[in-house]
């Protein structure tokens, strides 16, 4: 290599050189400054929930219709907007209204009334569904699975998740559970109103119905006389007795004893169960037959969701009327 060649190239690589390790330096006064700052959150406490409608991008209207979208449906966005017209928002501006010496307005609406309509279609829908999925089911049990589905947590929980707590309109926020499920039965009549029933139905099976997908049902069909029920079950089949049969017991004289029931009807086990005497596993015995009688064992079968159910007609009829 020439000189005149070495002293061209060696300027060049200096530079490179400087570079690289400019890039890899870490200035020391970054971490001390981050441990204060983070200090200094800690002190304060956890941030309050911000409502999305403080922001200054909001825009009330695009919010409405991108949560119809979001949900792939079709809203009338009159009826949407009533449909998280929470009534306590009315209220609130009809004293705002007040305060300054104006009129309250009179013709504004809530969304009470057709949250009583929605949650008459939450209810056909979940005992048409439960009635073809669980046909040995005793309607008793299907009414606890109902309440259960409509609950005020259930709904809320529902209606938290699919993004209404954003766009209801009511005076506290983050809104009340209540409000959220009286919201989430409204959306669903204006979803009737603006799709028909058959799109409401499968907007309930998609995101009502699916909460008892992970869910043991067995708690919510325990009967308080097993024993009782399960010889009244057995005689409207047409079977004889069952028969109790001890299978094993462990630790007699111990306090960890375990016994294991089986329970037997025309020389065939159709339940067993445990417990640390014998009536707490006769009774469990009889718990587990009714359960595999009923469908609703822990370890059953995933609810079929691709259930086809009839429409209500006079709805139809109805909503054909209004329009």
């Amino acid at each position: 290599m020439s000189l005149r060649l070495k002293y061209l190239i060696k300027p060049a690589t200096c530079l490179l050189r400087n570079n690289l390790q400019g890039q890899r330096e870490f200035h020391r006064w970054v971490a001390p400054t981050l441990r204060v700052l983070k200090k200094k959150k800690d002190s304060l406490g956890p941030e309050p929930p911000v409502n999305r409608s403080t922001f200054i991008e909001w825009n009330y209207n695009a919010e409405i219709y991108a949560f119809g979208k979001r949900l792939g449906e079709d809203f009338d966005q009159s009826a949407l907007k009533q449909a998280l017209l929470d009534e306590s928002y009315i209220k609130k501006l009809a004293k705002e209204q007040k305060s300054v010496g104006l009129e309250a307005e009179t013709n504004i609406k809530s969304n009470m009334d057709m949250a009583e309509e929605g949650e008459t279609l939450i209810q056909d829908y979940i005992n048409k569904y439960l009635t073809t999925t669980l046909p040995y089911l005793p309607n008793k049990y299907i009414e606890t699975i109902q309440e259960f589905l409509l609950s005020t947590g259930t709904l809320a929980y529902v209606a938290n998740h699919i993004g209404i707590n954003d766009l209801v309109l009511c005076e506290d926020f983050p809104p009340k559970e209540e409000t959220l499920a009286v919201c989430l039965k409204s959306v669903i009549q204006a979803l009737a109103l603006s799709s028909g029933l058959d799109r409401s139905s499968l907007f309930i099976r998609d995101f009502i119905v699916t909460q008892i997908a992970t869910k043991d049902l067995s708690p919510m069909c325990t009967p308080d006389n097993p024993l009782e029920e399960l010889s009244q079950s057995l005689m409207e089949r047409g079977m004889p007795p069952f028969e109790p049969r001890l299978i094993s017991a462990i630790g007699k004289n111990s306090i960890l004893a375990n016994y294991e029931v089986g329970m037997y009807c025309d020389r065939q086990m159709i339940g067993r169960g445990c417990g640390e005497s014998i009536e707490i596993a006769q009774d469990m015995a009889a718990c587990d037959s009714l359960w595999r009688m009923w469908g609703v064992t822990p370890n059953k079968k995933p609810f079929p969701f691709d259930v086809r159910l009839s429409t209500n007609n006079n709805f139809r009829s109805k909503q054909l009327s209004a329009s």
